[in-house]
């Protein structure tokens, strides 16, 4: 998994074919694919890494799942956002972290939008991430 966050041009000398998933918000996507709008984006990802799954994360319009399948949309959950230093990265971890137990990819997208209700709900970095025990009880 691939999350270009900060975006740097050595990226650019990489095998990125080699990418399983890239996780990536839409100014990331457009550094890589040159493009500006999400479905650009995505069909950039396609066609040229035809067999990697992207998510693209897309802030308060909630995140979208590619694959040569699939395409899964999810929605924000929505919340009083306080601070969104932390959103991304939330989103980031709790969608990994979902793949890694079996999740599907619909599930875990739901759960890393959850994860950043949360932490976009409180100030602060570090301190706004929840822990899992908390999306239990909320959700």
């Amino acid at each position: 998994m691939l999350n270009p966050s900060p975006y740097d041009k050595l990226l650019e000398q990489c095998d990125l074919s080699k990418v399983d998933v890239f996780i990536m918000n839409e100014v990331e996507g457009e550094q890589i694919s040159g493009e500006k709008e999400s479905e650009k984006i995505l069909k950039f990802m396609r066609e040229t890494y035809p067999n990697s799954k992207v998510v693209l994360t897309l802030g308060e319009r909630g995140s979208i799942y590619n694959d040569k399948n699939h395409t899964y949309i999810q929605e924000i959950v929505p919340v009083q956002a306080v601070d969104t230093t932390a959103a991304g990265d939330t989103f980031t971890g709790y969608y990994i972290a979902a793949v890694i137990e079996g999740k599907s990819e619909h599930e875990a997208l739901e759960l890393a939008a959850k994860a950043a209700a949360i932490a976009v709900s409180r100030k602060g970095a570090s301190g706004s991430i929840p822990v899992r025990s908390e999306l239990d009880k909320l959700y």
